[in-house]
């Protein structure tokens, strides 16, 4: 009787609909989480072990704009751009793996 009611649920347009939304954010959030630390470049790993603040080099797909700078700044000091490079510092090492987990991010290495 219950697990009539239960696909009698799912089988509802709302339902159905929250249910692949649910599944297609979560499959969204495994992919962001799985490929974050192949980001972030192997000679930060003694820097992020330590904890602290680091200076990196935050390459982009493109040419950052002024979005990408602002947004940046939220996790350190932004201290210039060289093409779709942004030097970054006085990073929190927890801050470095949320940046990683920027989709148009392309490596973090350090400066």
């Amino acid at each position: 009787m219950a697990g009539r009611r239960a696909l009698a649920v799912l089988r509802h347009r709302t339902a159905a609909f929250l249910l692949a939304a649910a599944l297609l954010w979560g499959g969204w959030q495994a992919f962001l989480g799985l490929s974050a630390p192949g980001r972030i470049d192997a000679a930060l790993g003694p820097a992020l072990a330590r904890g602290g603040l680091v200076n990196v080099r935050v390459t982009l797909g493109f040419a950052p704009e002024d979005f990408h700078t602002r947004l940046f700044q939220d996790y350190g000091v932004v201290r210039g751009v060289e093409g779709p490079t942004l030097l970054l510092n006085r990073v929190r090492t927890e801050d470095v793996r949320r940046i990683a987990r920027f989709y148009w991010v392309r490596r973090i290495a350090p400066q």
